[in-house]
């Protein structure tokens, strides 16, 4: 990357060396030095705007809007950190080393979803995401006979405070949740129900302002859009504290959905967060499973 506050020395000795090196720099854009005019030319113009960032076919940015580059970079380390860990756990051969093999990897334990002899659920965190580890054992053994490492959708309260602050500790020792609340398992059959229903609801061949009425209808709030160009748009929707993505493909010319696809939101928005805090506030801190 180029800057506007080089050194006087700089400019004295600037050849087709210096060009080169700072071609390279550059990246993918330029494949080879350019000439010491047109390097002058280079350091003294403004930086321009990533095109990951915003796209010449943009002219206005829908607000709540996420950058649907960043997003994808940071479901690629996401994906990154559950397999290293579910690689790690797997050399673990007694109950009480899946802790340590956790903190050893450098992730936090947020919450204890569960502990019970066939089935040991953790909540951790690490760089600002959150992971539920999950655990099966098979007639008392101490080693795990299944292990997953899986996006934590339902989150505990602590999960969230440590996602915010890295530097949250428990204040106390950690003890398992005896109802498991925030347990993924607990819920998924009903949240499949009704990812269902709202594909049902979502058919194909429809113009997008039909979508966003059809989604409000059924009691969904649209929270973000993550992605909007000519061939698509994605929404975050909300309901309760539960929350999807839905993703519509479009057909340029016509401009009606060629596919409709519901799935797992796996990171919120910002704004799909409060929404669901909101709602956790009203209807009380335990999850109802009956809405899911």
């Amino acid at each position: 990357m180029k800057s506007q506050q080089k050194s006087q020395t700089s400019y004295r000795f600037r050849s087709s060396l210096v060009a080169a090196a700072a071609a390279s720099l550059l990246g993918a854009g330029i494949a080879s030095a350019q000439t010491a005019t047109n390097a002058d030319k280079n350091m003294n113009a403004q930086p321009r705007t990533p095109m990951a960032t915003q796209p010449a076919e943009r002219s206005a940015v829908p607000p709540n809007t996420v950058n649907r580059n960043a997003a994808d970079s940071d479901n690629a380390m996401a994906n990154a950190d559950k397999d290293m860990l579910e690689k790690r756990l797997q050399s673990v051969t007694t109950r009480t080393g899946y802790a340590k093999a956790l903190q050893d990897a450098g992730f936090q334990i947020s919450a204890i979803n569960a502990d019970k002899s066939d089935y040991l659920e953790y909540e951790v965190v690490k760089g600002g995401r959150s992971y539920e580890v999950q655990l099966d054992f098979d007639k008392g053994a101490t080693k795990a006979t299944e292990i997953d490492v899986a996006a934590n959708v339902w989150r505990a309260d602590a999960t969230k405070r440590m996602m915010e602050d890295g530097n949250y500790r428990h204040a106390a020792p950690l003890a398992a949740d005896p109802d498991s609340r925030y347990s993924d398992r607990r819920y998924m059959q009903a949240w499949t129900s009704e990812k269902e229903k709202l594909e049902q609801a979502l058919p194909a061949n429809l113009p997008v302002a039909q979508y966003k009425s059809k989604i409000e209808q059924m009691g969904y709030k649209i929270t973000s859009v993550n992605d909007r160009d000519a061939d698509s748009v994605e929404y975050e929707i909300v309901k309760g504290d539960n929350s999807y993505e839905v993703e519509i493909d479009l057909d340029a010319g016509t401009k009606l959905a060629r596919s409709v696809d519901v799935k797992s939101n796996l990171w919120d928005s910002d704004a799909t967060e409060r929404a669901k805090d909101r709602n956790e506030t009203v209807v009380g801190s335990k999850p109802a499973p009956a809405t899911r």
